[in-house]
């Protein structure tokens, strides 16, 4: 009997060991730095860079649950989803000033504000939410004009992809725009790596193609519409009319190196009558004038290319003369 009751002692001592066994704690967070950026290194300050190396360690947020155990230690179970159990509600506060700031087209003043929100999260010592890491990386990268501003976006959506898990609707936009970006030196594959880098535009810019070229062609109606007009306006903005702005565009890059271009020129219609002994019959005299005195680059090119879109085939009855201006962009997609 007495061996039975030892027995049964040292399990009941085993499973109380175990059941105190906890899980592994959240490690520092990765957004504490010396700076207001959650994902700007410090080169002078060595435990800002451990504790960005730090973030690829913690657990990413955004998971589907069902109770308290389907989550990682430093998490809680909110509406069926996993979120950090650490916050700054001031951070919150002005992520969603931010917001609104960029709801209404403030989008530098936005950007500073989110940079203030991550600031107050480091005070707190609290991660950055999964929604504003990758809200404020997709602003930065979709307003960035220069390549620290491309780097400060890159080094926030490298928070964002490690913040959030797979499948965060939040991380879409952020990859689109990293993805309009490939061509300016990203490398990507920087983000698959498993300490967060220091830089991610350390690649020489390569010249894009045709097909990831977004253009948008703006010729409002005429009043009255001319069926000329309509006609003109369908091949500048039809599949043809569209390539051709992109091969300008492609140009115009490996001149300036820019990701978007824009540009008007002046499309002036009339009609010349030509005696065909039997019959009449009009011909269209369509020229692409520029607006600038550039010689070289997107609105030159197209001007010389365009006429070309509407071919010596092109016919049209008598009509009275019309110009009109279109403005054209394009953009890497």
């Amino acid at each position: 009997m007495r061996k039975h009751a030892l027995i049964c002692i040292a399990a009941l001592l085993a499973a109380s060991a175990l059941g105190c066994q906890r899980r592994s704690g959240p490690t520092p967070d990765p957004t504490a730095t010396e700076s207001g950026d959650p994902a700007t290194p410090s080169t002078d300050n060595p435990n800002g860079r451990a504790r960005r190396a730090q973030a690829s360690r913690r657990s990413a947020a955004g998971s589907t649950c069902a109770g308290r155990e389907d989550c990682a230690s430093d998490q809680i179970c909110v509406s069926g989803t996993c979120r950090f159990r650490q916050t700054s509600v001031s951070g919150e506060i002005l992520a969603a000033a931010a917001a609104g700031q960029e709801q209404t087209g403030d989008w530098d003043g936005a950007i500073e504000t989110y940079q203030a929100a991550f600031a107050r999260f480091r005070e707190a010592d609290a991660p950055v939410p999964p929604r504003i890491a990758c809200t404020a990386a997709e602003l930065t990268l979709r307003s960035a004009r220069d390549p620290e501003a491309r780097e400060r976006g890159a080094r926030q959506a490298d928070l964002c992809f490690r913040t959030a898990v797979v499948g965060h609707p939040a991380r879409v936009p952020v990859q689109r725009a990293l993805a309009r970006l490939r061509y300016e030196g990203l490398e990507i594959a920087l983000f698959d790596a498993e300490e967060p880098a220091e830089r991610f535009f350390t690649q020489e810019p390569s010249r894009p193609t045709v097909d990831v070229v977004q253009v948008d062609v703006q010729m409002p109606d005429l009043e009255p519409e001319p069926r000329s007009h309509t006609a003109i306006r369908d091949l500048v903005d039809g599949e043809d009319g569209r390539r051709m702005i992109a091969e300008c565009f492609v140009q115009d890059w490996e001149v300036r190196h820019e990701s978007e271009a824009s540009a008007e020129v002046v499309v002036r219609y009339s009609t010349r009558l030509r005696d065909m002994g039997s019959y009449d019959t009009y011909e269209p005299q369509i020229a692409v004038e520029r607006t600038s005195t550039a010689e070289d680059g997107f609105e030159p090119c197209l001007a010389r290319s365009l006429p070309d879109l509407f071919g010596a085939n092109h016919r049209a009855g008598r009509a009275d003369p019309w110009n009109q201006a279109i403005r054209i962009s394009a953009r890497i997609q």
